[in-house]
C-alpha cells in the first residue's frame, strides 16, 4: 500500500547434536492440556484506582481542542466495527493488571484475558529472543554466514558476497536484504505450504520468492522471508520443528502459557480463539488466516502471554534473569539502525526509552511496548482489521494515567475552508521521485485522500501551516501549498504535484 511505502519500517558449522545437549536443563515439554485452564484477568494489588482511570480516558487518536470526549470502551467497539480488545499494563516490571472486552466474534461467547489473539510480528522478537538465547548457549554463531546452517536448502545467489554473506543477525535485524515485505497467510482450512514452498514461491504458497535482492548491511528492509530462511535453518540445525524449538527456549521458560507456534493451531483450542474481522465488521473468511511461516508471523498468545515476555527482558536488561544475559540485552540495545533495533522501534529518549513493537495479520491488530529503565508497558490485541485506532486510544489512556511522555493523542484545532477552497485542492498528485500517485477527492463538502489501494482518509481542516488537514482515525496528515497555477501536497513527509 501506498500510505506504508511512505511510512516505511534485524561461525562455524555445528553439526547437529542431539536434543538433551541442546535444550535448556530447565525447561519441561508443553503440557497440551495446560490452554483448558481459565486464566482469569488480573488486578494487582492497589492497581484497581489506575485501571479505573485508564478506563476512563479512551479519547481518539486525534483530539479536536475543545470538542472531544472521552468514549466508553464498549462504544468503541461498536463504532470501530471491532468485536474484542484485550489488553496487559505492566509496572515497575510487573503485572499490574489485564483485561478484556466485547466478543470472540461478533455476537459470539465473550471475549476474556485467556481469548487468544494472532500476534503477527510479534512473533519476530520472540523468534529474536530464542535465538539469542541459542547463541548464549554457544549453540550458533550468529555472524556466520548462514548458509552454513541451512542443509535443506540454501539461499539463492544473489547480491550477497563472500565476504558479505546474509548471517543470522542480518535477518534478525531486517539487514539482510532479503525480498521485502511480508506474508498474507492462508485461510483456515486451505492447505497450508512446507517452509521449502514458501521460500521457493512453488504452490500452494502464496508469497514472493525469496532473494538477496539488496546488499547485506545496506539498510533496514522487513523481511518476513528472512525469517522462513532463519526458521529453517533453526530446525536443520537442531533437527526439531520449530514450534517445539520456540516453546522449549522461550514460550515454556518465560511463562508465556498460552502462547503457541503451532500452525494450524489444533482444533481443541477452536473455543478459545477470538475470530478475525475486516475493516467492514465481517469475519475473515474460515475465521482467521493460518500462517506456516511461523517465525514471522505464526504465534498465537494472549496480552498476558506477551507481558511476560517483556517483563523478562525487563529483568535481562537489569542483569536479574536467568534465562537472557545482561550482556545480550546490551548487545541487542547497542547499535539501532533508524531507531531501530533488530525490528522493535526505539520510542523516546534518554530514560524515557520504549521499546515497542506492532503486528497484523488478516482481521487482526496488536501492539506491545516496555520502558526497560522504568518497566512500565503495556500489550493490547484485537480482531479487527480497525484495533490499531482502538490499541493506540488504550496507549495514549494508559500514557496519561501513568504519566508517560509519550503515546499521546494528537491535539488539533479545527479550521473552517470554503467549498471553493477545498474544490481547488481536488484532482491527481504525483509523487515524481518516489512513482506515487494519489488523488484528493471533494465528496460530500470534504476532501478525501484515496490512495491506490482502495482506502479513503477522509480529511478535516486544521490550524496549521498552509492549508492543513488531518485524518480523524489515524492522525495522517496533510498540508497544500498554492502558487499561482502550481498546488503541491506534503504528505508522509513526501511531497506532490498536482497535474
Amino acid at each position: 500500500m501506498l500510505k506504508h511505502l511512505f511510512i516505511g519500517q534485524l561461525l562455524s558449522a555445528f553439526s547437529c547434536v542431539s536434543l538433551a545437549s541442546t535444550l535448556p536443563t530447565n525447561v519441561t515439554n508443553p503440557v497440551t492440556s495446560g490452554h483448558k485452564q481459565h486464566w482469569q484477568c488480573t488486578t494487582a494489588e492497589g492497581a484497581e484506582a489506575q485501571q479505573k482511570i485508564v478506563l476512563a480516558n479512551f479519547l481518539p487518536a486525534v483530539v479536536f481542542i475543545n470538542e472531544s470526549q472521552p468514549i466508553p470502551i464498549e462504544t468503541r467497539l461498536v463504532q470501530s466495527k471491532t468485536p474484542a480488545l484485550s489488553v496487559a499494563v505492566i509496572r515497575q516490571g510487573k503485572l499490574a493488571w489485564s483485561a478484556a472486552w466485547g466478543n470472540l466474534t461478533q455476537g459470539g461467547s465473550k471475549a476474556d484475558c485467556h481469548s487468544l489473539f494472532q500476534a503477527g510480528s510479534l512473533a519476530k522478537p520472540v523468534t529474536l529472543f530464542a535465538t539469542l538465547r541459542m547463541k548464549q548457549k554457544a549453540l550458533l554463531n550468529i555472524d556466520e554466514n548462514i548458509d552454513h546452517y541451512l542443509k535443506s536448502y540454501h539461499l539463492p545467489a544473489g547480491v550477497q558476497t563472500a565476504g558479505n554473506p546474509v548471517s543470522m543477525r542480518n535477518i534478525l535485524a531486517h539487514t539482510s536484504g532479503i525480498t521485502a515485505g511480508g506474508y498474507d497467510g492462508y485461510p483456515n482450512g486451505q492447505a497450508l505450504p512446507t517452509d521449502l514452498q514458501t521460500v521457493l514461491a512453488e504452490p500452494p504458497a502464496n508469497g514472493r520468492k525469496v532473494e538477496v535482492v539488496n546488499a547485506p548491511n545496506s539498510g533496514v528492509r522487513y523481511s518476513g522471508g528472512g525469517y522462513t530462511v532463519l526458521e529453517i535453518a533453526l530446525q536443520d540445525r537442531f533437527a526439531m520443528p520449530f514450534d517445539q524449538l520456540l516453546q522449549n527456549w522461550v514460550l515454556t521458560p518465560f511463562g508465556m502459557k498460552q502462547a503457541k507456534f503451532t500452525q494450524p493451531i489444533p482444533t481443541s483450542y477452536y473455543p478459545l480463539i477470538a475470530r478475525g474481522h475486516t475493516a467492514q465488521g465481517s469475519m475473515v473468511a474460515g475465521g482467521w488466516h493460518n500462517h506456516p511461516e511461523q517465525a514471522a508471523a505464526g504465534l498465537w498468545a494472549t496480552p498476558s502471554d506477551m507481558a511476560n515476555f517483556l517483563i523478562e527482558l525487563r529483568q535481562a536488561y537489569l542483569g536479574k534473569s536467568k534465562l537472557i544475559s545482561k550482556a545480550t540485552m546490551t548487545e541487542f540495545l547497542a547499535n539501532p539502525i533508524d531507531g531501530h533495533a533488530y525490528g522493535f522501534r526505539l520510542i523516546g529518549e534518554k530514560d524515557q526509552i520504549f521499546i515497542t513493537h506492532y503486528g497484523g495479520t488478516a482481521g487482526y491488530r496488536v501492539g506491545m511496548t516496555m520502558n526497560l529503565e522504568t518497566g512500565d508497558g503495556a500489550v493490547y490485541m484485537s480482531n479487527s482489521d480497525n484495533g490499531s485506532s482502538l490499541g493506540s486510544e488504550f496507549l495514549g489512556a494508559v500514557s496519561r494515567t501513568y504519566n508517560w511522555p509519550w503515546f499521546r493523542e494528537t491535539q488539533v484545532k479545527r479550521q473552517t475552508q470554503t467549498i471553493e477552497a477545498l474544490q481547488a485542492l481536488a484532482g491527481q498528485y504525483v509523487f515524481t521521485e518516489q512513482g506515487w500517485k494519489i488523488q484528493i477527492a471533494f465528496e460530500n463538502n470534504i476532501l478525501a485522500i484515496i490512495f491506490p489501494n482502495g482506502d479513503r482518509y477522509a480529511m478535516t481542516p486544521i490550524v496549521g501551516d498552509g492549508l492543513a488537514f488531518i485524518h480523524a482515525d489515524t492522525g495522517v496528515r496533510a498540508s497544500f501549498e498554492v502558487t499561482g497555477d502550481s498546488t503541491k501536497v506534503q504528505l508522509y513527509g513526501q511531497t506532490g504535484t498536482k497535474q
